[in-house]
């Protein structure tokens, strides 16, 4: 095959400490689809901005069809045909979807006509199976449809070398299979396409070759797929000592082992096994709704974890920002032990108990010009700031519980990989012990380790007596964590499901093919 791109003894540091990337070595072909495997923090995303000219290295060289790159600047890269949809959004929140698509295109006009906008849109949503709505705001659609913009924008723009980080994090099952066929379709169209994803199923499912990043070194280069099993790529990913590698079998890369029955490895780790829900509800809705949402009866009790399922936009958004007190419900009512959930009060939120996990970190849990230490006093903190040394004192053991690899207490939480903020936002929630847990992906774009200690940590706070509702976008996790599952559809909630759960029962809900 014709090589698509290559870089030779890429090194990239940032300040003290380590190198982000070790003298790598990448060589990506046309007509192929290479996964980009490792921990977070690897590298993976750093070397892929570095191909996209949104980084540059310290040392080595980059070639793009055979000639030198040049420039390093997202322009002079995208006119090589080369195109990246990163992981954390680039969209303008104000503009509609089809004006994001339209501004990412060459024009000498500053806002787009819309119909023409919407039309290139739809046009694009239908080919490649990725439904977005063309004339609404971005900061009005749900996290899956952001992300599949993100995707059409690149798509649009007819790349020769597409790279796509974490692109099925937010996605449910079916609409990461459309994707991987995209793909495939792409690929043996001649285009070259790297997916950096921590989900392993993806890898043979819809992959050629495979790179595997550790601490910024390469220790598998683009290996036939077809030459790996899941353990040995999980075993390369993590190394042979990781603390976790003996918590029992995951059925997915981001899954955390079932709580149901005698292979409740994890509950068992913990040290105990969850006690029966409490006769108590912690959290109750009656007849709440909310835009799409319709009228929801729901009780979760003390104890229990609650899965929601369904296909992203189906009320999902909106049961999120209700259940975290982020708006109030047009209908009904939400509580807490008879208590309404407080509204756009943060501080009120944390004083009843209730820890929430957004699905988007970075809009909704971090504040990234902020240091990890106010971070993670948000709406906890003394009110006056504290001497340095004490708030040191008071941090660092907490970022070494959670293995938040960052610089310390002083570093800026824009400066962490994906992984590292999401263990950030569940330190600061889950410290005071919380009586009502809002998850939504807690475990989106994280890497097996790191995925299962956020799993254990959420699953031991429903063992100390909290309510959980674990918001999922793929059926194998909420399976393995919940006591119970609904799936939203239409913004409608069906019965809920209990184990052992029929995934041809809840994959027809989610279709729509259930009564709710």
């Amino acid at each position: 095959m014709t090589q698509a791109a290559s870089l030779r003894g890429i090194r990239r540091s940032f300040g003290a400490g380590p190198a982000a990337l070790d003298h790598v070595d990448l060589e990506l072909r046309e007509g192929e689809v290479h996964a980009l495997l490792g921990e977070n923090g690897a590298g993976k995303t750093t070397l892929m901005r570095i191909l996209a000219g949104l980084d540059r290295p310290d040392e080595g060289t980059v070639e793009v069809a055979g000639q030198p790159a040049g420039e390093f600047s997202p322009r002079a890269l995208r006119e090589r045909g080369v195109a990246m949809v990163q992981q954390h959004f680039t969209l303008v929140p104000t503009l509609t979807a089809g004006e994001n698509l339209a501004l990412a295109r060459p024009s000498g006009r500053l806002r787009p006509g819309s119909r023409q906008a919407r039309r290139r849109v739809e046009e694009l949503a239908e080919r490649y199976g990725l439904p977005v709505r063309a004339d609404v705001p971005v900061d009005r659609l749900s996290v899956g449809e952001e992300q599949r913009l993100e995707i059409l924008r690149a798509l649009d723009a007819d790349a020769r070398l597409l790279i796509l980080d974490e692109p099925t994090a937010v996605l449910v099952d079916a609409e990461a299979e459309t994707l991987l066929r995209v793909c495939r379709s792409l690929a043996d169209d001649g285009r070259a396409i790297v997916i950096i994803t921590h989900r392993l199923s993806e890898v043979f499912a819809g992959c050629d070759r495979v790179t595997v990043l550790r601490r910024g070194a390469v220790v598998c280069a683009g290996d036939p797929v077809s030459g790996h099993d899941r353990a040995s790529l999980a075993t390369l990913m993590v190394g042979e000592n990781s603390p976790h590698r003996n918590a029992g079998p995951v059925p997915h890369s981001a899954s955390p082992t079932s709580r149901h029955g005698e292979s409740d490895v994890s509950a068992r780790r913990l040290g105990h096994l969850r006690p029966e829900p409490a006769d108590a509800v912690s959290l109750r809705l009656d007849g709440a709704g909310r835009g799409r949402l319709q009228p929801l009866d729901l009780e979760v009790r003390a104890g229990e974890v609650l899965g929601v399922a369904g296909v992203d936009g189906n009320g999902q958004f909106e049961l999120e920002e209700l259940l975290a007190g982020i708006a109030a419900p047009d209908r009904g009512s939400v509580t807490v032990d008879g208590t309404p959930v407080p509204v756009g009060a943060p501080r009120e939120r944390v004083a009843e108990g209730i820890a929430y996990v957004p699905a988007d970190r970075y809009r909704r849990a971090l504040a990234g010009p902020l240091t990890l230490a106010d971070n993670l006093e948000l709406g906890r903190g003394d009110r006056h700031r504290p001497p340095a040394a004490r708030r040191r004192a008071r941090v660092e053991p907490v970022l070494a519980e959670w293995d938040v690899r960052g610089s310390g207490p002083s570093a800026l939480a824009s400066s962490l990989s994906g992984g590292n903020a999401q263990k950030l936002v569940l330190a600061r929630e889950l410290a005071a012990g919380p009586r009502l847990v809002v998850a939504a992906q807690p475990t989106r774009g994280l890497d097996p380790e790191a995925a299962r200690m956020v799993s254990e940590r959420i699953l031991a706070a429903a063992a100390d007596g909290a309510a959980v509702v674990w918001f999922g976008a793929e059926l194998d996790e909420l399976f393995a964590v919940a006591d119970r599952l609904i799936v939203l559809v239409g913004g409608r909630a069906t019965d809920p499901f209990t184990p052992p759960y029929d995934r041809g029962a809840v994959g027809l809900a989610m279709a729509g093919g259930l009564p709710a």
